[in-house]
């Protein structure tokens, strides 16, 4: 799962390398969060990854990282923190250690499945909001059904997976992946 989250990572940085200027206002298919909103989530998802894989509190850990964490560099913060993301669950033993996540100790390897599905769904929505298209990586996007989908029942009321969006039988595998998680294909900005 480390190695899928860390391609995961990889494709949301390639997206994130392409935002600039006035992109960080732009809207993003996740509500009310704009571009800089969007990718601020990320970061602090990312962030929050190695104090808890290296057995850190969620009291000891939630003051360092209030406020705004990118500062003036959006760009650069975001790319280093999808690496020290990564390279905490590559740590030896990571994946088997147990971390504690809001809903209570957690193995490692749930969270990084977690985190590699956030990077993958996030990937998409900023790559739209930019107005570009990106390609998920396969083997991410059917891990994550895999872990996800016997969730769907219990999730989806709870408001863990957005709203169903009903796609063509014949959709691709993307498109029924981004379905799940609430998000239409054709999602655009304007």
């Amino acid at each position: 799962m480390n190695e899928l989250h860390r391609r995961a990572g990889e494709r949301f940085n390639s997206v994130l390398r392409q935002a600039s200027g006035a992109d960080w206002l732009r809207p993003t298919p996740c509500g009310d969060w704009n571009v800089r909103d969007l990718v601020h989530h990320v970061v602090s998802g990312n962030l929050w990854v190695p104090p808890l894989v290296h057995g850190e509190t969620l009291d000891a850990v939630a003051p360092r990282l209030e406020g705004d964490i990118m500062g003036d560099d959006p760009v650069g913060v975001g790319l280093a923190s999808t690496e020290v993301a990564s390279a905490a669950f590559d740590e030896s033993g990571a994946l088997e250690r147990q971390v504690e996540l809001s809903r209570g100790p957690s193995p490692g390897f749930e969270y990084c499945a977690e985190r590699m599905n956030d990077l993958a769904v996030h990937a998409w929505d900023l790559a739209r909001a930019l107005g570009l298209e990106v390609e998920l990586d396969s083997a991410c996007m059917s891990a994550a059904m895999e872990y996800y989908r016997p969730q769907e029942e219990e999730g989806r009321p709870a408001g863990m997976f957005g709203p169903p969006v009903e796609v063509a039988p014949e959709a691709d595998a993307q498109t029924r992946f981004l379905a799940f998680w609430g998000r239409r294909a054709d999602w655009n900005p304007g």
